[in-house]
């Protein structure tokens, strides 16, 4: 598994990047394999439209704009996760099991019911142009309760998880 960490301040942008076609319209059926509760109650895995990414981006935002919280270098973190194009693609439910567990390990969750969870998605659109099966992770890190999720060597925590597949 080899993550991909970015963060930035637009999660309507991410998102309708997400479902939209892509840099070389290599997105194909983009849609949610895993995500918050709340969002998985809420949304089915049918495939994104501009219009769902949007609804979807508001739902995630809303902790950090109803609590009116900045982040330093962007409430928005990005991660994508991506197998070899030799280790073929993974069942939705597969990406799924790995989405909730990396959530778990980074600490977006609600940590064995001691903080307030992140909200987050995990959207699958198919290949890359170089054949890798691959997800992103969309979470904000502004918790529900308005305190902000810690990202404290996320890029080393994230890479350790290298083997999670």
């Amino acid at each position: 598994m080899m993550p991909n960490i970015v963060r930035g301040d637009r999660m309507a942008g991410l998102m309708t990047y997400l479902a939209g076609p892509g840099r070389s319209n290599e997105h194909t059926e983009p849609h949610l394999v895993a995500g918050d509760a709340a969002m998985m109650a809420w949304h089915d895995d049918a495939e994104l439209s501009r219009d769902a990414a949007l609804a979807i981006a508001r739902h995630l935002d809303r902790p950090r704009k109803a609590y009116e919280v900045e982040v330093n270098g962007g409430h928005v973190w990005h991660c994508s996760l991506s197998l070899r194009a030799d280790e073929g693609a993974l069942s939705d439910e597969k990406w799924n099991a790995i989405a909730n567990d990396f959530v778990k390990a980074m600490g977006f969750d609600d940590n064995e019911g001691t903080k307030a969870p992140c909200r987050w998605v995990a959207v699958h659109h198919g290949v890359s142009k170089n054949g890798n099966d691959h997800i992103h992770l969309a979470v904000n890190l502004v918790r529900e309760d308005g305190t902000k999720a810690s990202v404290h060597n996320d890029f080393r925590r994230a890479a350790g998880r290298r083997a999670c597949s």
